[in-house]
């Protein structure tokens, strides 16, 4: 994805700018809840809880360059049977007219729909925020239609509309804009299990890996002077584990950036998003590599010339 910020969970050291935005009346002007009552404290609490909460995601929006906090974005209302989820974004006045909204909001909207695998986004905005409406319709959201005079907001009788997104409409209008690097590259450890008998490990989609499984298989018998991958997908995310021996890998981005990571144990896994070039190489004798994959087979989808993945890049 683009760099110049990130989503992480909230921290305690991002409770002052909390409070500074939730203090503004510019920002909060078309909120519909009451901020002026704010303190540290309650703040405070506020970023405790978002650890724990199993029904909403709050991520905190930060600079790459410095990890400074500009705002938050927000799944709320999980419905895990439904697939579905509450879309909401709240920016300091610094962060604003920066395109960190937009950037943020195809982030999250990638979360909920390849790590938690939801059917669809939606999100309600007063009539009269127009400039929160421009950004929402330039993403792509889809206005599903205007609640008429629906709540009242410190004193006054306002309207809502209501957008949507569903997965397929994000595939289709937001997913190829996705960019990855190295921001997106990590190395996951997975729970062990111990007793008497010997070790499991288990690994769940949207769970312990951050996309939903459809595709499995593994790589085996391949002498120490192979290379293995050599190709980029446009589309795939893929956990490599080895459960048996060792091996490296060599992954590229876009912008010709590369690392090499070493695969040794069967409790960790590399995760690598879309449009990342990958060589596995340096195989012991007892290799055997284990590929998960968030897509069915498609060999439209590979890039197999370094040279053309380079040139293409993130598009």
């Amino acid at each position: 994805m683009a760099d110049n910020i990130v989503l992480r969970p909230l921290a305690k050291k991002d409770a002052p700018l909390i409070l500074e935005w939730l203090k503004d009346r510019d920002v909060t002007r078309f909120f519909r809840f009451n901020t002026e009552n704010a303190t540290i404290d309650s703040v405070q609490r506020f970023i405790n809880d978002s650890h724990n909460n199993k029904d909403s995601i709050h991520l905190a929006i930060v600079a790459s360059k410095d990890d400074e906090y500009l705002g938050t974005v927000s799944l709320k209302e999980i419905d895990r049977d439904a697939k579905t989820a509450e879309y909401a974004i709240s920016l300091r006045k610094k962060a604003q007219g920066k395109g960190y909204g937009h950037e943020a909001t195809i982030k999250i909207l990638d979360y909920a729909f390849t790590r938690l695998d939801l059917e669809r986004v939606y999100l309600n905005v007063l009539s009269d925020n127009e400039k929160a409406i421009k950004l929402y319709k330039q993403i792509g959201f889809v206005y599903e239609g205007e609640f008429l005079n629906h709540i009242m907001v410190r004193g006054k009788l306002k309207s809502l509309k209501w957008f949507r997104l569903t997965k397929s409409e994000y595939e289709q209008r937001i997913k190829r804009q996705i960019q990855y690097t190295f921001d997106d590259i990590k190395m996951l450890t997975f729970p062990e299990f111990s007793d008497k008998s010997g070790l499991l490990t288990v690994i769940e989609g949207c769970k312990d890996i951050p996309f939903n499984i459809k595709r499995v298989f593994y790589i085996y018998g391949v002498t120490d002077s192979e290379v293995r991958g050599e190709h980029a997908n446009r589309h795939s995310h893929f956990c490599l584990i080895n459960v048996s021996g060792s091996c490296k890998v060599k992954a590229i981005d876009s912008a010709g950036q590369s690392k090499i990571f070493i695969l040794d144990r069967p409790n960790m896994g590399l995760y690598l998003p879309p449009m990342i070039w990958k060589d596995m190489y340096d195989f012991s004798s007892d290799a055997v590599q284990l590929v998960l994959s968030s897509e069915h087979y498609d060999s439209g989808e590979y890039i197999r010339n370094l040279d053309d993945f380079l040139k293409v890049g993130g598009s």
